[in-house]
């Protein structure tokens, strides 16, 4: 059965399955999940944990094995197997793109991974409770035969990053799990200290447990107890450049400075996407059709919609006016003495391509 976080504690308690499968793209909620289950596994009696890892050189059958031999310390265990890259991750494929030593060495197929976990969850051994932990799996692992059978034997949780909409509801339900209450703009103000790391956001959580046990918080409170934690990628923060997000785009653009970020680092990521904005700008001019646009263009389903606002406000020619102007910031950023004046015109360049002339209240660091 496949399970979100919030179902997964009444799974547990209703009993334990014989197979977990917890994989995604949010560590914390991993961790959280796998805190959960071999907690469970403990109180049901499961004295004996073994853990396995999946890399170069793993023999599948070591696994199969393991299964199959009965402990001598425990009656029941649990068996964990760690594959960050998926069951095949470190196996060549057919088309020659990953690792080959590995094959060489145990003469294993590139899909015996798959093939082990499949009959694994076939004929799940009693008093042995299989939990198997991934990294993210792209949607054809997640369609897989070997994803499905093990979530036909047990359960698996695929935990997806929390959206930014979101942020500020999960930040609230996460303070009335501690016992606080939190006004509308405080939270706002949690959520944009914290934007894009939940670590950070669950460690204010319980600071302001342990400040204010029972509260009722307020934006004093908040901005007396919470550090600036916010987290940005590159790629989500050129999402809000596209969207048309000034201000999003411009503070990003100073936690990206903070974290140490240079600006060719910067610029390789907004020169890529304004080369995919130009070719969407040019299929737009022809069809007048946004979405069709920018997948023309080559843009990820999932940033399709920043990009087709930001075709939607752009010509062409200024599109093309933004490249060449990222190719005079990289020259300033490789030159002697002029990196603050290239993290300034990256700013010009950032505010005239989120669609604002300028922004009063919105400055990065000098």
């Amino acid at each position: 059965m496949r399970l979100n976080p919030a179902q997964l504690a009444s799974q547990l308690q209703r009993g334990l399955a014989p197979v977990y499968l917890v994989a995604g793209e949010e560590p914390l909620l991993i961790q959280e999940a796998l805190d959960a289950i071999r907690g469970a596994a403990r109180r049901g009696g499961y004295e004996e944990r073994t853990v396995l890892t999946v890399e170069s050189g793993f023999r599948w059958q070591q696994l199969v094995q393991e299964v199959s031999s009965p402990s001598l310390f425990a009656t029941r265990r649990v068996l964990e197997v760690q594959m960050p890259k998926g069951p095949n991750g470190h196996r060549r494929g057919k088309g020659g793109d990953e690792e080959g030593p590995a094959e060489a060495e145990t003469g294993e197929k590139a899909d015996d991974g798959a093939k082990a976990l499949v009959q694994l969850a076939a004929r799940p051994a009693p008093d042995v409770m299989l939990l198997l932990v991934a990294g993210k799996l792209d949607k054809r692992a997640r369609e897989s035969a070997w994803f499905n059978a093990l979530d036909a034997a047990g359960a698996s949780l695929y935990l997806w990053p929390v959206k930014p909409e979101e942020f500020p509801g999960w930040i609230e339900a996460r303070l009335r799990a501690a016992g606080l209450r939190i006004d509308p703009e405080a939270a706002r103000l949690l959520a944009e200290r914290t934007e894009g790391n939940l670590l950070a956001a669950q460690q204010e959580v319980d600071k302001l447990a342990l400040l204010h046990p029972g509260a009722a918080l307020g934006l004093e409170q908040v901005e007396a107890a919470v550090a600036d934690s916010a987290h940005y990628d590159l790629f989500g923060w050129f999402n809000k450049v596209m969207a048309g997000d000034a201000r999003g785009a411009v503070r990003g653009l100073d936690g990206l400075r903070g974290e140490g970020m240079e600006v060719p680092q910067v610029l390789w990521v907004v020169a890529d996407g304004l080369r995919k904005l130009a070719r969407a700008a040019q299929a737009y001019s022809r069809s007048r059709d946004a979405s069709a646009a920018v997948e023309a263009a080559g843009v990820f389903r999932s940033n399709q919609p920043a990009f087709a606002r930001a075709v939607e406000r752009s010509r062409y020619g200024q599109v093309l006016g933004w490249l060449r102007d990222c190719a005079n910031i990289d020259a300033l950023a490789k030159s002697s003495g002029t990196q603050s004046a290239a993290w300034e015109e990256l700013l010009t360049l950032v505010l005239a391509a989120s669609g604002a002339a300028r922004l009063k209240t919105a400055a990065v660091r000098p």
